[in-house]
């Protein structure tokens, strides 16, 4: 058989440049919205080859075609591809589109219970671009299929009902449920603490893991041993607004914070520069004291995850709130980091982003700019790359690794689930388009699509990212559990799905741990 890959190559060769995309349409059809920090997930899943061992192939190899773009903000994706032979009740060689909105976790939950339409990429309305309609080739892994990436598909939208919706906790804690719905935990995801580069230096330094002297490039920096904590207390204090300015901390000598003798005055001429030197400063007197919160909207479900850990926040009636962006965005639909946070004057302290990115570019800013910053991100977000501006600190001395998860040490973990309305329940066995989101429900945790995904994740202090749930019936690897035993099965040790899913629950060890 031909592959789509190929005839999609010649519909560009003989048709002039404003030819619309693949053609024809697709057979199959599936619309997903919700969680974004699923959506590396769905794609290593759609991406895993035939013959992996413990996993199943969605699409058949070398026909997979990927279209990226941003619709109003909210990113989109279309995956399309031949369906292989691995899902049950469908035919190979299907014309096959999944179609995902990432507007959060809040996406997920309250227009797929009201069964409301959102919008997604129109295949036949993309825009004429070499980048979009052409799109470059992407190659194979040991594990994961190549594929041709169209990227900056902006632009023409089409609304359709989300058959199902992803996100990063149980529904209740992000968004309204309107109709009885069908939750599938899918998998854990291990939340870890950023904060801005030069603040994770500043308590390296402090604590007596690091000299000031020490560049802010060298290796040693980034290790666990000499990852600075936090205790949790100290961080719910930060995001509820109870520790109003860095210098209520103090240094064993007893003095504030941002005054201490054992950093050095302020930062070297590019603080950037290979090999700079001190690698650890007070912050800018400009803003001095200032804690720089770098927070999501109220409908994330990332958000939802540190409430709930960290403060009891949407599990306790009387628990403190999270603190509220104050420079000009929105709990509702964020802002520009750019324009409020990348500035040397802030308006205000706490920020708050639509997506993942927002998180990671506001910690950025606040460290450009010389300010001591604290965010949420998952372990899936790497600092130690590039000119990435922030880094991860522990909390009671603990990194946020997935050995630590597993072995209960590390608790700020969720459980991410899938969700449908309960009437689709029947269409799962009996209509295309069920079966595929059923493979999809059934699929996304697969240890192996998880171990392919965490690749990605590699810290020079140890492996982020996720793990099975340990409510699932994928064997965890034998005791004494390693890190690497994880890297090659991530399946988890705790569970949140003790009676039912639910993120507030404290996280339980279901599984043989070690003291």
């Amino acid at each position: 058989m031909r592959s789509r890959a190929s005839w999609v190559v010649s519909i560009f060769v003989s048709l002039p440049a404003v030819a619309l995309p693949p053609s024809p349409g697709p057979q199959i059809e599936l619309y997903l919205s919700g969680s974004s920090a699923q959506d590396e997930a769905l794609e290593s899943l759609i991406r895993i080859s035939s013959g992996v061992a413990g996993a199943h192939a969605l699409c058949e190899p070398g026909t997979l075609d990927i279209y990226r773009g941003e619709i109003k903000g909210t990113a989109n994706r279309v995956f399309y591809c031949l369906s292989s032979r691995d899902v049950p009740g469908v035919p190979a060689g299907q014309r096959l589109a999944i179609y995902k909105s990432s507007g959060g976790s809040g996406e997920g939950v309250t227009p797929v219970s009201a069964a409301t339409p959102l919008p997604f990429l129109d295949l036949a309305k993309l825009p004429a671009t070499p980048a979009c309609l052409k799109g470059q080739s992407v190659r194979a892994t040991a594990e994961l299929t190549a594929y041709t990436n169209h990227s900056g598909c902006d632009g023409a939208a089409k609304l359709a009902r989300a058959r199902a919706g992803l996100s990063d906790v149980n529904p209740e804690l992000v968004g309204g449920v309107h109709a009885p719905l069908s939750v599938r935990p899918q998998n854990q995801i291990v939340w870890g603490l950023p904060v801005s580069k030069n603040l994770r230096n500043a308590l390296q330094t402090v604590q007596g893991l690091v000299k000031s002297s020490v560049p802010h490039d060298d290796p040693l920096r980034d290790s666990e041993e000499t990852m600075p904590t936090l205790s949790r207390a100290q961080v719910a204090a930060l995001f509820s607004g109870a520790i109003k300015s860095w210098n209520e901390f103090y240094d064993v000598n007893g003095t504030p914070l941002t005054q201490s003798s054992l950093l050095a005055p302020g930062p070297p001429r590019d603080p950037d520069a290979a090999g700079a030197t001190p690698g650890a400063y007070r912050p800018d007197p400009a803003t001095g004291a200032t804690i720089f919160i770098c927070r999501r909207i109220a409908a994330s479900g990332t958000q939802a995850a540190y409430e709930a850990h960290y403060l009891r926040a949407r599990c306790e009636s009387d628990a403190p709130e999270f603190l509220a962006p104050n420079d000009g965005s929105s709990l509702v639909t964020g802002g520009n980091v750019n324009r409020l946070v990348r500035i040397p004057r802030p308006a205000g302290n706490v920020f708050a982003g639509t997506g993942t990115a927002d998180v990671r570019e506001c910690l950025d800013a606040h460290a450009q700019f010389n300010r001591w910053a604290i965010g949420l991100l998952s372990t899936e977000n790497v600092g130690n790359n590039g000119s990435r501006k922030f880094r991860y600190v522990k909390v009671d001395g603990v990194a946020p690794t997935l050995l630590n998860a597993y072995l209960g040490r590390w608790p700020h973990v969720t459980e991410q689930s899938m969700q449908w309305r309960k009437s689709f329940d029947p269409e799962l066995t009996t209509t295309p388009e069920g079966r595929v989101l059923n493979f999809v429900a059934t699929n996304l945790g697969l240890p192996r699509v998880l171990a392919a995904l965490n690749s990605g994740f590699v810290h020079p202090w140890g492996q982020g990212g996720y793990l099975a749930p340990a409510s699932s019936s994928f064997p965890a690897p034998p005791p004494p559990v390693t890190a690497e035993a994880l890297r090659l099965n991530p399946v988890g040790g705790l569970s949140l799905s003790v009676g039912h899913l639910d993120d507030c629950h404290e996280p339980v060890v279901v599984r043989r741990t070690q003291l």
